[in-house]
């Protein structure tokens, strides 16, 4: 017999739609094919193919060829502004989807808009010749891939039976650091990125259509009746935004741990490509940002793997987490303290260890500590938050580090290397789970 999450009353508004809201949001049982998720790992790989490839290649290059003066204060603030957008979008398309009614189902037409407009804006960040036109078009990318990313992480709580969830969220975690390295291997193999970046994004469109265009051929899902759902006002814009941490601690402090620990990685991709020019010296350092991806991702997909069929073995969710940050802590300290290219791809490999410790759970945690049934779009969407904030931050704190403090680019890693510490600490008081 299924089971079935308890419903906030406050959004079924009346007893026929209660009873149809009870049926779509029923606890899912049915067990998903191998199929079916590696179909799902790679649509959500689109979100790190864009923007891990933009943040460590694309954007770092092209900045230097229009603002080169000013290279390090344009690229935080073309990357700030778009991460903003980031964190508007994700909760509230989550929340827009969640009541969707359409006839293809509430996650459907939010990845078809993402991947349309997604595209419409690589192709305006490919042919910008300016700092603002390409300001625009990384709110655009953003806005849209953030979207898809929202509505495929939603998929989780609507299909994934609770006994798959550990390694569904292990593929969904690690696939957006999987599609960073599959954009940074086409990129720096079919593209010349130092001198003309425009191809880059091009392979990144062309990339993300046919792994989403994929997905869409096997996702199934029950289109929403109408007047289930209360309808969007402004009152649930501003809930959009909020879950009250005294109310819901455990959520919090999971928001705080992921928050930490993407904040603490998007410090060390952001400027991995500076590091190895200003500080390594290594020859063709959009090679060596590759070279370095392609070691972390390949240790990063079997520990996952591992992770999260022991994680589903063991429900001990928090142990991966801690485990996970404090092993990727010590790969930065690594990485700050011997600048020297063999022991940073020892870093690297370390940082794929830790990095899929953390994902093997990473999305497990955030689905048991969800407040409220009928609000996953939505407070998954806050939950992605924790990756875009960062995104925010990183480089603010990047040139603050970097200006005051002579291009100090060890002292910037120890930053970075203090947040994992913290994501670790930060999970510890959880309660709900173990």
């Amino acid at each position: 017999m299924e089971t079935k999450k308890q419903v906030d009353p406050s959004i079924a508004v009346a007893e026929q739609g209660a009873e149809l809201f009870h049926e779509i949001f029923t606890e899912p049982t049915q067990s998903l094919s191998w199929a079916f998720r590696i179909l799902f790992g790679l649509a959500s790989t689109v979100t790190g193919l864009c923007q891990v490839t933009i943040k460590q290649l694309l954007l770092p290059n092209q900045v230097y060829l229009l603002d080169p003066v000013h290279r390090f204060t344009t690229f935080a603030l073309i990357a700030s502004v778009g991460a903003i957008a980031g964190v508007v979008i994700s909760p509230l398309a989550g929340a827009l989807s969640d009541r969707t009614t359409a006839r293809l189902g509430r996650r459907r037409p939010w990845i078809i808009f993402g991947i349309v407009v997604g595209t419409l804006g690589l192709i305006m960040m490919a042919q910008s010749r300016t700092i603002v036109l390409l300001l625009i078009g990384e709110i655009i990318v953003q806005i849209a891939f953030d979207t898809i990313m929202s509505a495929t992480t939603a998929i989780i709580p609507d299909q994934v039976p609770q006994g798959q969830r550990a390694i569904a969220s292990a593929f969904i975690g690690m696939s957006p650091i999987v599609g960073g390295l599959i954009g940074l291997l086409l990129v720096a193999r079919f593209a010349d990125t130092i001198h003309d970046p425009a191809k880059g994004y091009y392979i990144v469109a062309i990339t993300s259509c046919i792994f989403v265009g994929l997905f869409l051929l096997v996702l199934r899902e029950k289109p929403l009746p109408k007047g289930v759902m209360a309808p969007f006002k402004l009152k649930t814009l501003l809930e959009v935004f909020w879950v009250n941490p005294r109310k819901y601690p455990d959520f919090a402090l999971t928001w705080l741990s992921r928050s930490l620990m993407f904040l603490g990685y998007t410090i060390l991709i952001s400027y991995i490509l500076f590091y190895l020019r200003d500080v390594i010296h290594y020859p063709g350092a959009d090679k060596g940002v590759a070279i370095f991806q392609a070691i972390s991702t390949i240790i990063l997909i079997i520990t996952a793997i591992i992770g999260g069929r022991m994680a589903d073995k063991l429900q001990r969710l928090k142990l991966f987490v801690s485990a996970g940050a404090l092993i990727m802590m010590l790969s930065l300290i690594l990485i700050a303290l011997v600048p020297v290219w063999n022991v940073m791809l020892g870093a690297g490999a370390l940082l794929g260890i830790g990095f899929g410790i953390y994902l093997s759970v990473d999305i497990a945690l955030a689905v048991r500590v969800l407040p409220r049934a009928g609000h996953q779009g939505k407070d998954l969407g806050l939950i992605n938050t924790a990756i875009f904030i960062p995104l925010i931050f990183s480089p603010l704190i990047g040139a603050a580090v970097l200006n005051n403090f002579h291009n100090n680019y060890a002292a910037l890693f120890l930053v970075a290397a203090v947040c994992f510490l913290l994501a670790a600490i930060a999970v510890l008081p959880i309660k709900s789970v173990r």
